[in-house]
């Protein structure tokens, strides 16, 4: 008799075992939930937010440019320091 209760326990148990286990990927299956949707669109995003940091660096350096161009001088050189004349001492 246990052999008999015991193949008709083990079918069902056998049918809740492989659907629990089959289930997360039918969910993920069925929403379209997948790792490399995600990285996708982390990349564009990151993507997008270097062209916007890039064009502000162009702007921010044709700016800069105009500013040099306006005042006749580069930004960039420095104003030379006076020396002070020192006078040969008379002999």
């Amino acid at each position: 008799m246990m052999t008999l209760k015991l193949k008709k326990m083990t079918l069902p148990l056998i049918i809740c075992i492989t659907s629990a286990l089959l289930m997360p990927a039918l969910a993920q299956a069925e929403l379209g939930g997948s790792g490399g949707t995600a990285a996708r669109d982390a990349a564009a995003q990151r993507e997008a937010k270097e062209k916007k940091l890039e064009l502000k660096r162009q702007k921010a350096a044709e700016a800069q440019k105009a500013a040099e161009s306006a005042q006749g001088q580069p930004a960039d050189a420095q104003t030379p320091a006076v020396e002070p004349k020192v006078e040969p001492a008379p002999q």
